[in-house]
């Protein structure tokens, strides 16, 4: 008996050596190991999985019990070379409990991964490489993380990661999108333009299971671009994503995101998780007011989100056939009774229902609403969507199902806002190259500017419009290659034409475009889109005959640019001439405009290779035929332009009123041109200017004040021209021939009743320089003396003064002459220095005219002026006729008397 105890002694003595000695071994290897002596390896490990640096700055810790816990602090990810950020993420402190004895297994279990102030940059390189495609040198198809090379999950040592719990604790994801180049105006070389950052920061993200084979439950705190949201639900287990279980049953999800008042609820099962594959999920969105959902949009897309209340989505989608979009089916998108006036002034939608059964079928569109107290509503179907969708995205078109609808789009929709009303109707043949299309287009419009609120910019006042038109892509070629609206007819109170044009896309763009109309009416419609003014609109306003009249705008030559300079240094679009052709025929039959009327106008521009001819350009204005030619040259280093014009008359008045000069004119002008310059900017073509321009009237009437404007405007003392009134014109003529830049005065002569004037000299358009001398007539000796005045200084600029001695030599002679007969001193001095009076005038009407015409004939002056012998109704006695210029007269007398 005692023996047998004995045994049983030992026995149970050596069983617990057994178990023991291995444990005691094990906890003293345990004591004494120490993680961080293995860090070197662990970097190493983690550069060659992400081919980038890692580092970490605190020590590899691990607590000892039956869970032991593994830690790590300061580690960071380095990016590529070449990104603007030197780091892809960063994370201060990672902790993680691992289950000891499936290590014996080759198997690491996570029970609990925590991860402190992670912080992760996403952002494109230089060449436009992500930094989040993890491969050799930044690149792709380099190992996918959490793999080095084994089966998809598996480490290379053959080991499954499953995870049974994480949480992440103020975490921060930052989306920098890639650089944009922006083209600048005037053909200035394009600027690299940085997008703003997309940031989401999860203050707390929390996965829990009861075990690692147990549904996940999440709940995450977050904000996006600092908007909050939540996501709270139940997914299926981790180990189905992380390579611990295969096959199975199909991964549950129920998900709940919430977000400034609106819902969205996520239903349905997975087969395949990791591949995030055989999915069918249920979606149902809910918003009250999806006002406040704008704050999740970028800011300059915010404006665009109508306010809609009471909003109810619900979608079904499965997975897709690979390289196609998913399945989408029973979707119905649903808005109550919504005021959205803060979107759109005076707008409001009683309903809202959008129907699509599925991406081969039609969707179906019913609203209803008002807008400014008129109904507004609109119904239609459009289908089937799948193949336009397909083309939009650029994604092979979905095979078709047997018995199923053919491919071809048809659509047919009608749009009321008032008493305006819109439809389209027709189709494509094939819809998932967008070609084969003829859709008609056609609109009624009573007053084009009262839906300016709902456009969301003033539109003109442009009533009684109707439009409509056959939009086609030429030939089959797509909306992707070429778009056309032919039979194209525009009605309206201020004008009717029609036409036809197409425009071909590519790299380099063709335009070509056939426009007739019949008559345009350019003043109304200048008119009406000029926007209403503040006083006219405001309650209680003046009728707009009782207000100020708007300031005419100053002459070019009162406002220099900041350089001093008056022709214009910024660059023209030539760049646009070389990006594109085009072939484009415009004729009017009639156009009025200022109480004129133009008819017969029409253009023919044609635009290949860079070279652009605009020939010819012709029309009948009021006082005669116009025509010319434009021909630019883009492709030429630099830039070169040539104008030919011939206008043998045409109405002064408009082209003044066009320029919005002061006062009144009855004149017909003859203009002739032919001028030739190169430069890429107004100012350097103005630089190298050669060819000649010629402008002349006769026989016409000008009021004195704006003669005495424009004669200011080129230096003259105000008042040369007397004051406000009707002043006959009998004649105007004056010729400039540049040649490189330099602009010389053949001919300036000026007859009139009031004022009788010639001139020469030269202007530098390079430097803008003035070298002209002005001979205004007085009454010297009872005969017309010519008295020099100097204009110098700038086109912008100008400076009058004295001219050049030798200028006045017949005005000195005429002085003597007067004084005396020539037998005073002076008289007698005048005939020996030389200074006879000549009786014939060096520049009169007649060579005036021939040299501005250029050979041209033109009717003679037959107006009395100045120079005929003809005073306008000047006073008897020593009263000066009211043309004669008396400050000269007056100091020559008082210097000899």
């Amino acid at each position: 008996m005692q023996a047998r105890r004995t045994f049983r002694r030992v026995a149970v003595i050596a069983v617990a050596i057994v178990i023991l000695a291995p444990l005691a071994v094990i906890g003293l290897f345990l004591a004494s190991f120490d993680p961080n002596s293995y860090k070197p390896q662990v970097i190493a490990a983690a550069e060659r999985a992400l081919h980038r640096p890692v580092t970490i700055d605190g020590r590899l810790r691990m607590n000892l019990s039956l869970v032991p816990t593994i830690s790590a602090t300061g580690i960071t990810i380095a990016n590529p070379p070449g990104y603007a950020d030197a780091d892809f993420a960063t994370l201060r402190r990672i902790e993680a409990k691992v289950a000891l004895l499936p290590l014996l297994r080759h198997q690491l279990n996570i029970l609990d991964l925590v991860l402190v102030d992670p912080v992760i940059n996403l952002e494109y390189g230089p060449t436009g490489t992500p930094n989040w495609e993890i491969g050799p040198a930044g690149g792709a198809g380099g190992a996918t993380p959490g793999t080095t090379g084994g089966a998809a999950g598996q480490p290379g040592n053959g080991a499954g990661i499953a995870l049974q719990s994480v949480s992440i604790e103020n975490g921060t994801i930052t989306y920098h999108p890639s650089t944009v180049l922006v083209p600048l105006s005037g053909g200035a070389p394009a600027a690299l333009t940085a997008q703003s950052p997309t940031v989401l920061h999860i203050a707390r993200f929390s996965g829990s299971a009861a075990s690692l084979d147990a549904p996940l439950q999440l709940s995450v705190n977050a904000q996006y671009n600092g908007t909050p949201f939540s996501v709270s639900g139940t997914t299926g287990p981790v180990s189905r994503l992380t390579g611990g279980a295969a096959g199975g049953a199909a991964w549950p999800v129920d998900l709940t995101v919430s977000g400034q008042g609106a819902q969205l609820h996520i239903t349905g099962r997975i087969a395949h998780p990791r591949k995030a594959d055989g999915y069918a999920l249920h979606l149902h969105a809910t918003a009250p007011d999806l006002a406040p959902l704008a704050a999740y949009l970028p800011t300059a897309a915010r404006a665009d989100l109508p306010p809609l209340r009471t909003v109810d989505l619900r979608a079904d989608l499965g997975s897709p056939v690979e390289g196609q979009v998913p399945a989408v089916t029973n979707v119905s998108l649903t808005a109550g009774t919504s005021d959205l006036t803060a979107w759109r002034k005076g707008l409001s939608l009683r309903s809202l229902n959008i129907t699509l059964p599925a991406l081969d079928r039609a969707v179906n569109v019913a609203l209803a609403g008002s807008y400014q107290g008129s109904q507004v509503g609109l119904e239609g179907k459009a289908g089937p969507v799948g193949p336009v969708l397909d083309a939009a995205l650029g994604v092979a078109p979905s095979p078709p199902q047997p018995g199923g609808p053919t491919e071809r789009f048809a659509i047919s929709a009608a749009a009321r806002v008032g008493k305006a009303l819109f439809n389209v109707a027709g189709g494509m043949a094939s819809p998932s190259k967008l070609a084969g299309v003829a859709m008609k287009l056609s609109a009624t419009i009573p007053n084009l500017a009262k839906l300016s609120d709902l456009a969301g910019t003033p539109l003109p006042a442009w009533t009684n419009i109707g439009i409509s038109g056959l939009l086609t892509d030429p030939g089959g070629q797509s909306l992707t290659r070429a778009v056309a609206l032919n039979s194209l007819a525009v009605s309206a109170t201020q004008g009717q034409f029609g036409g036809a044009f197409s425009l071909t896309i590519g790299s380099r763009p063709d335009l070509q475009a056939v426009i007739h109309a019949s008559r345009i009416d350019l003043s109304a419609l200048l008119r009406a889109a000029r926007p209403p003014s503040p006083a006219a609109t405001a309650p209680g306003a003046a009728p707009a005959s009782q207000t100020t009249p708007a300031p005419s705008p100053a002459p070019a030559s009162a406002n220099p640019a900041a350089n001093g300079l008056i022709i214009p240094t910024s660059p023209l679009p030539f760049n646009l001439l070389r990006a594109a052709d085009g072939n484009v025929e415009l004729t009017i039959d009639k156009l009025t405009y200022a109480g004129a009327d133009y008819r017969a106008l029409s253009a023919h521009a044609l635009l290949r290779n860079g070279v652009l001819t605009v020939r010819p350009i012709s029309g009948e204005l009021p006082g005669g035929p116009v025509s010319g030619a434009l021909m630019v040259n883009a492709t030429s280093n630099p830039p070169s332009i040539r104008l030919v014009e011939q206008a043998p008359a045409f109405r002064l008045g408009p082209l003044l009123r066009l320029l919005g000069e002061p006062g009144s004119a009855s004149a017909t002008v003859q203009l002739y041109a032919n001028l030739a310059g190169a430069g890429s900017t107004p100012h350097d073509i103005a630089a190298t200017l050669n060819g000649a321009l010629g402008i002349s009237t006769v026989n016409g009437e000008i009021d004195g004040a704006l003669l005495d404007h424009l004669l200011a405007t080129a230096g003259l003392p105000a008042g040369l021209a007397g004051a406000q009134g009707p002043v006959q014109l009998r004649c105007f003529a004056t010729r400039i021939d540049a040649a490189d830049g330099l602009a010389r005065i053949r001919a300036l002569t000026l007859d009139s009743s009031r004022l009788f004037m010639t001139g020469g000299g030269s202007v530098n358009l390079a430097t803008e320089g003035l070298n002209v001398v002005l001979k205004p007539q007085t009454t010297v000796g009872g005969a017309a003396t010519p008295i020099p005045l100097a204009v110098t200084g700038t086109l912008g600029r100008p400076v009058t003064g004295a001219a050049p001695a030798g200028d006045y030599a017949q005005a000195i002679a005429a002085a003597g002459q007067r004084i005396g007969g020539g037998q005073t001193l002076f008289g007698r001095l005048t005939r020996q220095l030389g200074l006879t009076r000549r009786s014939a005038r060096p520049q009169g009407c007649t060579t005036a005219l021939a040299l501005a015409r250029m050979g041209h004939p033109g009717p003679a002056p037959t107006t009395m002026g100045l120079a005929a012998g003809g005073n306008s109704g000047a006073t008897t006695g020593s009263a000066k006729p009211p043309g004669a210029v008396g400050g000269p007269q007056n100091l020559l007398q008082s210097l000899f008397h």
